[in-house]
């Protein structure tokens, strides 16, 4: 495997066109859906996650075999860490759908503001956190600095919801409170996981 500092960055930027594509990938199945199943939004909305999120993952591992020429094998924390993620951004999607629909009847980025933004950004936390522990040592840096944006985004919309805590909170956005309140908590446990694996010493990391 060639881990020159080249490679890394044709790994990092491949897998930032993939993970672009997986985006684009979710359109077709959403469509699908509408067309043999007539799918409620809310079951759209469910899926919308898991497809760019497992794609986007695998997208990593195919731009390391194209850029460094081997596939990398994930460990059990990377799997995780993409495991949780993606559900989490799946539920979170759900829960501020239904949030919205409840308190203005109908579901528009503009009535939440930057927490519409939050289930991507848990979806590309959780791609970085798998990316982090699945990097050779010397390429980590990309990854680690994903997940630096990703715990940022996270943070800061955690953090424009906190008014709202302030002011009380009403009985139908307990939900909506509680998912972002872990989606934090995440953002924390992932960003300490990988920043503990980068700074560890190279002869402890298997």
């Amino acid at each position: 495997m060639t881990t020159t500092p080249a490679r890394g960055l044709a790994w990092a930027a491949l897998s930032i066109v993939f993970f672009l594509a997986a985006l684009v990938a979710v359109l077709p199945v959403i469509a699908a859906m509408e067309l043999v199943w007539d799918a409620p939004h809310l079951a759209e909305m469910a899926v919308w996650s898991p497809v760019w999120g497992i794609l986007a993952v695998l997208g990593v591992l195919l731009a390391a075999q194209l850029a460094l020429g081997t596939w990398l094998r994930p460990p059990l924390v990377a799997i995780g860490i993409a495991a949780v993620g993606i559900g989490l951004s799946a539920v979170v999607n759900v829960v501020l759908q239904q949030w919205e629909m409840t308190r203005f009847g109908i579901t528009e980025p503009e009535l939440v503001g930057p927490t519409a933004g939050l289930f991507a950004v848990l979806i590309g936390l959780a791609v970085a956190g798998f990316s982090a522990f699945v990097a050779p040592r010397r390429l980590i840096g990309w990854p680690l600095a994903a997940v630096g944006l990703g715990f940022v985004g996270v943070a800061i919309i955690v953090v424009s919801n906190v008014p709202g805590v302030a002011n009380g909170i009403p009985a139908e956005s307990w939900p909506l409170a509680i998912w972002v309140g872990l989606s934090g908590v995440y953002a924390v446990v992932v960003a300490a996981l990988v920043l503990r694996r980068a700074l560890d010493p190279p002869q402890s990391v298997c």
